[in-house]
């Protein structure tokens, strides 16, 4: 049987390109994240395979990164090829803002992110980004929104997302409990739901990293990220 070329960049005989396959592989092999939008916010939550103590760190896990006062962003899959994407968003947030004098659209964080990991499937100079993406995000246009991108680029809006380990098992769940009503309290309750149910290690509040975000009455974006005592009483209930 002939064989042919699989390295970056390069397409198979039947139109795949399987690097970007097998960076998808990476990430339904890392850690577990799950967001969820309500009437009122969102949640999202990540998995870590390490127990970090949330009150003695007082900087984002590596999972789940502050972009913007207005917008995160979670990560399943290679820490180090999110950081880029990161890095990268984080700067032109700034060079917006100090142009335009307002956040950058949340879609057009999406946009961004997705030219520069699409970029990195087809180049035969370096590999595609192993890490898929959920972008969590508020602003005046389109209010809240969860936008998840794969390694090839592809980007979708969601109103409830998983992506990492017992992704496909995780979005049944979702799909089936899901409501447009739900209440952010809702929200928490299910997401933790699933991470006692499917968690592959043994099951403690320092190995969950949890964010939420809601809009005060005077429209102030507010971030909060439960503490291990919010988490303890959140995992015992």
């Amino acid at each position: 049987m002939e064989k042919f070329p699989t390295g970056p960049g390069i397409y198979t005989p039947d139109g795949r390109l399987s690097q970007v396959e097998y960076a998808m592989e990476a990430v339904d092999a890392s850690n577990n994240l799950i967001a969820i939008k309500t009437q009122n916010g969102f949640v999202i939550g990540a998995e870590m395979k390490n127990e970090t103590d949330v009150e003695g760190d007082k900087k984002y896990p590596r999972n789940i990164f502050l972009i913007d006062k207005h917008v995160m962003i979670g990560v399943s899959g290679n820490i180090p090829d999110s950081q880029i994407i990161v890095n990268h968003v984080r700067k032109q947030t700034q060079q917006y803002k100090f142009i335009y004098q307002d956040d950058l659209p949340v879609i057009d964080i999406a946009k961004e992110i997705s030219n520069i990991m699409q970029q990195f499937s087809q180049s035969r100079a370096s590999r595609p980004m192993g890490c898929s993406l959920v972008i969590a995000g508020w602003d005046r246009s389109l209010g809240f929104q969860l936008i998840k991108i794969d390694s090839s680029g592809a980007f979708a809006g969601w109103k409830a997302i998983s992506i990492g380990s017992n992704s496909t098992t995780n979005q049944i769940i979702l799909n089936d409990e899901y409501l447009n009503e739900m209440e952010l309290s809702d929200a928490i309750g299910l997401l933790i739901k699933m991470f006692k149910k499917k968690s592959t290690y043994t099951f403690s509040p320092k190995i969950f990293d949890i964010h939420t975000c809601i809009l005060d009455h005077e429209k102030n974006i507010l971030f909060h990220r439960l503490s291990k005592k919010e988490l303890c009483s959140l995992t015992k209930s």
